[in-house]
C-alpha cells in the first residue's frame, strides 16, 4: 500500500513538468511561449512514450528542455 501511494504521488508530479524560461531573455519569442510549451508538451510525450516514462525517467524533461530551447526560448532548469 506504502508502494502506491508513493507511486501515485510520482505519478503526479510527473504529469505537471514545465520548464523554467527567462522570458525576458526570450525577448521577441516569449509572447509565443504559451503555444510553444503546449507544442513541446505533446512532442515529449511523443518521444518518452507516455506517462510511466514521464515519471520514471528524464527523457520528458530533457525533451520539454531542448524543443523550448530549439524555439529560442532561455531556460534555467537543466535537470
Amino acid at each position: 500500500m506504502r508502494w502506491l501511494i508513493i507511486l501515485f504521488v510520482l505519478f503526479l508530479t510527473g504529469c505537471s513538468y514545465t520548464p523554467v524560461v527567462d522570458l525576458r531573455a526570450s525577448k521577441n519569442e516569449a509572447q509565443l511561449f504559451q503555444r510553444d510549451l503546449m507544442e513541446c508538451q505533446v512532442l515529449a510525450e511523443r518521444i518518452a512514450g507516455g506517462v510511466v516514462s514521464k515519471v520514471l525517467f528524464t527523457g520528458y524533461r530533457q525533451a520539454m528542455n531542448n524543443c523550448i530551447e530549439g524555439r529560442g526560448h532561455s531556460v534555467l532548469t537543466n535537470w
